[in-house]
């Protein structure tokens, strides 16, 4: 079988001719998740999103900001869930390489650094995403944008993997909602 097809399935088989071979298909596996998760990341269809709600409304300051951040969840959300097999397939390998890592005979401690690159490459997403948000809306964050990034993520990848697991689009139009509102309380007009 080609690496790469093996990579591709739904699973990842660590029944390989030795264990470096099963740990190099783990280390490709989570490479591929980490593409697969972050390759919806902001797309221009998000920032459009967000400059038409700044061009078109009459709002300012944190209110502003609301409007501005819901406009973009609101659009970035549809993207992901365009395609559940594929999200469905990347988380598939990153719990198969976490599963490896944080196996109970080893005692580690320590993330995986490929898994902790991808949710840093996200965060940087998130952390562009906040920026533009803010300066469009005048408004500044409380809280170091990492962190404020490092939160949207984590409350964001959450819903994502409830609704793969229960098909239900209210409950992630409700997170997307409050989740703006606990957002533009970590933040102040400028």
């Amino acid at each position: 079988m080609n690496p790469e097809n093996l990579l591709r399935s739904s699973s990842v088989t660590t029944k390989l001719a030795s264990p470096r071979a099963a740990i190099f298909v783990a280390e490709e596996s989570s490479l591929s998740a980490s593409r697969e998760l972050t390759e919806i990341s902001l797309r221009p269809a998000v920032c459009d999103a967000v400059e038409q709600a700044a061009a078109s409304s009459d709002a300012t300051g944190v209110r502003a900001l609301r409007v501005l951040l819901h406009a973009g969840l609101s659009t970035y959300w549809p993207l992901v869930k365009a395609a559940p097999a594929r999200r469905i397939a990347a988380y598939e390998a990153a719990l198969q390489t976490l599963r490896q890592r944080w196996a109970p005979a080893t005692g580690d401690t320590i993330g995986d650094p490929t898994a902790v690159a991808m949710f840093r490459e996200m965060d940087d997403e998130a952390a562009d995403f906040l920026g533009m948000c803010a300066r469009l809306s005048g408004t500044q964050w409380l809280e170091p944008v990492d962190s404020v990034a490092g939160y949207l993520v984590s409350v964001f990848h959450g819903a994502v993997l409830r609704w793969l697991a229960d098909g239900d689009d209210e409950t992630i139009l409700v997170v997307i909602d409050d989740l703006v509102g606990c957002l533009t309380l970590k933040a102040v007009e400028s």
